[in-house]
């Protein structure tokens, strides 16, 4: 395997750090400003390159755990030629202080190429049913020799690179990796651990790995974190799944889980989440546990895996697939969402459903919204969340094609603007800034090979073009499902998320807008808050002191999602409990008002009031200033489409009640299903689709909400319930 897909970004800090230039030091300025002017010479000199393949360790003498060690997958990482002779020239010009900065700047990017290729070559190791016991260095561990095995295994010579008698790489900045493997695959521990070196002044030098084993549903698993990281952060890249709807901040409480050995000490935040006996226990936040010895961690994936998808398989009016001896060619839709994925595989040209696919978007991990996952995406995250989503859809191809004959001919996605740049490892840095300007919004059209590798697929990939950098493809898929482009009297159609995307409009004018809503119709920022999972109180209705709740699946309850906090505040407001500025009387004010007293006790606390009320105000508000643009009443919209999972199971007349929708339009509202999944189900089937979803994306004009003075005044009058 040949990588050469890295993003660079060369920390004048750790340069410094190469050279002992101290803060401090007389000379850091001046260091720091010639560093400035090499920076961009420096990139355009770069030219990364990760060998990796499996090889035998056969002829070398190396254990793990009193375990004789046999096999390795061995690495090969280069910055490549230019970079050498560039550092080389600056030396031979006379010019020192700039040749040790390149040389310096050359060890920095193998650095970062290192920290970067952990989770690849954990996933590679996964797919061949082998653990890492450890990392080999030479000549410490293992005779330098081994560097040619790895050299001829790798087939570096195609690649440039060559190797001298004394086993040294040519360019010289090419260093050897060599990971030791064994058959338990419950432990990966690709990194270095400099403990076991001499050299204790080295900058670069890392803390001793810290083993955590982890506790699922699934079963153990033993990874190692670093000290200076946090246990949601060790968990994240070992691609273990625990939401963080709030990025790992520490407000959401949505991180816990249980040390049963080693536990960490309780924090100020611990304590506002977890009762003394819990923490006693040993319920802890993982963003704010920080573990610096070996400990066992329980975490409950079940809760989140189980989150309700809407596959809009029921509404699309597709029938399941029957068996078929013939053979079939086969379709695959997917819709990114930012809670979820959702994928259908249709058998063509019938059109028949032949598989559904749903999971939870494991991005939620660093955190549930779009604001979130960009932020990280800016702080050195982006190889990982475009490597999370990549592996998820490649798990559900698998998945959808298992025990299937034929060919899958196609592949379409959707989703709206930040997942497809995470997904395609574009930059975010424009798109949470003013002007929010995104790197590419036109369809784009990739193979299989290129997003995922090369495998045992062959197909043509197309991404639904979007519109801005807040209202994505996955609104376009929807527009087009529905017909827009065809209608001859104004609708409207509002995606009810995380980020509040709308549109109104008909065949001869379309304006499209969107808001922050949060992530609180999702069960986000909620106390006793969850996702759409079996348990979620989804329903709530109050007579009197006699609360009746609903769940989804019938469930014992387990948390409130969305619909559940709209529906309770509604009835809360019916009983008199929060007036018509959404303060609770006492003694809910402070105690918050008891839902559910069973095992898991759930309340809805004043806090859970504002958040709705912020919510339902951005999205009541931002729909008012596009009808106003547009220049129409409520009387003049034909129909009001809710699209996804929460318009799906929301009460509508609740939902107007408390001033989320308008109650003018409530005969004319419908819950559309998953619009996204519709439309790019139908592209499948559709010659002219991308043309359609083009000349949408074209004809739609975006109101901007953020300084508009109109949307602000409104966002104030209908954060009242009256």
């Amino acid at each position: 395997m040949k990588i050469t897909d890295f993003d660079i970004k060369i920390s004048p800090e750790n340069v410094c750090a190469f050279l002992d230039a101290d803060k401090t030091g007389e000379l850091y300025e001046e260091i720091l400003e010639e560093l400035e002017e090499m920076l961009p010479q420096a990139y355009d000199m770069i030219r990364p390159a990760a060998l990796l393949e499996f090889g035998s360790l056969e002829g070398y003498s190396v254990e793990a755990d009193g375990k004789k060690i046999k096999e390795a997958l061995f690495g090969i990482y280069t910055v490549g030629e230019r970079m050498s002779t560039w550092a080389a020239g600056y030396f031979a010009e006379g010019d020192y202080l700039r040749g040790m900065l390149a040389d310096a700047i050359a060890d920095d990017c193998l650095f970062q190429m290192d920290r970067k290729m952990e989770q690849t070559v954990i996933s590679l190791c996964r797919k061949k049913g082998r653990g890492i016991a450890g990392r080999a260095e030479a000549p410490q561990d293992i005779p330098m020799s081994v560097q040619k095995r790895a050299w001829e295994v790798t087939r570096a010579s195609e690649e440039g690179i060559g190797i001298t008698g004394s086993y040294m790489y040519d360019p010289v900045k090419t260093v050897c990796q060599v990971y030791l493997l064994d058959e338990n695959t419950k432990r990966y521990h690709p990194e270095h651990d400099c403990s076991r070196y001499p050299n204790v002044a080295c900058r670069r030098r890392k803390l001793p790995s810290v083993q955590i084993t982890v506790m699922t549903e699934n079963g153990e698993i033993t990874v190692s974190g670093r000290k200076k990281d946090s246990l949601l952060t060790t968990l994240r890249e070992h691609d273990i799944f625990i939401p963080a709807v709030c990025a790992g901040r520490g407000v959401c409480g949505k991180c816990a889980v249980r040390f049963v050995e080693g536990v960490t000490p309780v924090t100020e935040k611990d304590k506002l989440f977890f009762t003394k006996e819990k923490l006693e226990e040993g319920y802890r936040l993982s963003c704010c546990a920080y573990p610096q010895h070996s400990c066992t961690v329980v975490v409950n994936e079940s809760v989140e895996n189980r989150f309700f998808v809407l596959a809009d398989d029921a509404d699309s009016g597709l029938e399941k697939s029957a068996p078929s001896d013939m053979e079939n060619n086969y379709g695959i839709a997917a819709d990114i969402g930012t809670t979820t994925i959702a994928m259908q595989m249709i058998r063509m040209p019938e059109m028949i459903t032949a598989g559904v696919y749903t999971d939870i978007n494991r991005q939620r991990a660093y955190g549930a919204d779009v604001i979130s996952r960009i932020e990280a995406s800016n702080t050195g995250k982006k190889e990982e969340l475009k490597n999370s989503i990549r592996r998820q859809l490649k798990e559900g191809i698998t998945s959808l094609t298992k025990d299937k004959d034929g060919v899958v001919k196609q592949m379409i996605i959707g989703g709206n603007t930040a997942m497809i740049h995470l997904l395609m490892g574009y930059s975010c840095e424009t798109l949470g800034v003013y002007p929010f300007t995104p790197v590419n919004i036109s369809a784009i059209h990739t193979s299989y090979g290129e997003m995922f590798g090369k495998g045992e697929y062959d197909f043509d990939i197309t991404i639904c073009p979007g519109i801005s950098a807040y209202v994505g493809g996955d609104i376009t898929a929807g527009l087009y499902a529905l017909d827009f482009d065809k209608m001859e009297r104004p609708c409207a159609l509002i995606d009810l998320g995380t980020n509040g995307e709308m549109a109104v409009g008909c065949r001869d004018k379309l304006l499209v807008t969107s808001t922050a809503a949060g992530p609180a119709f999702e069960g986000g920022n909620i106390v006793c808050g969850t996702g759409s999972i079996p348990g979620a109180v989804c329903g709530v209705d109050i007579t009197g002191d006699q609360v009746k709740l609903r769940t989804i699946g019938d469930e014992v309850p387990s948390g409130i999602c969305g619909t559940g906090v709209i529906e309770a505040v509604y009835e809360l407001k019916k009983s008199g409990i929060i007036d018509e500025t959404g303060l609770m009387e006492e003694p809910y004010f402070d105690e918050g008002f008891l839902l559910y007293g069973g095992g898991t006790e759930i309340r809805l606390y004043q806090k859970d009031i504002r958040e709705i009320q912020l919510a339902k105000s951005a999205v009541r508000a931002g729909f008012e200033t596009l009808l106003l643009r547009y220049g129409i009443t409520y009387n003049e919209i034909d129909r009001i489409y809710i699209a996804g999972g929460f318009g799906h199971q929301m009460n509508a007349a609740k939902a107007a009640d408390i001033g989320l929708l308008p109650k003018e339009c409530l005969d004319r509202i419908t819950a559309a299903g998953n619009t996204c999944l519709r439309g790019i189900t139908a592209y499948l089937s559709d010659d002219a689709a991308e043309l359609r979803m083009r000349d949408l994306a074209e004809k739609a004009e975006e109101v901007q909400l953020s300084n508009d003075r109109q949307f602000q005044e409104l966002y104030m009058e209908y954060m009242y319930f009256e």
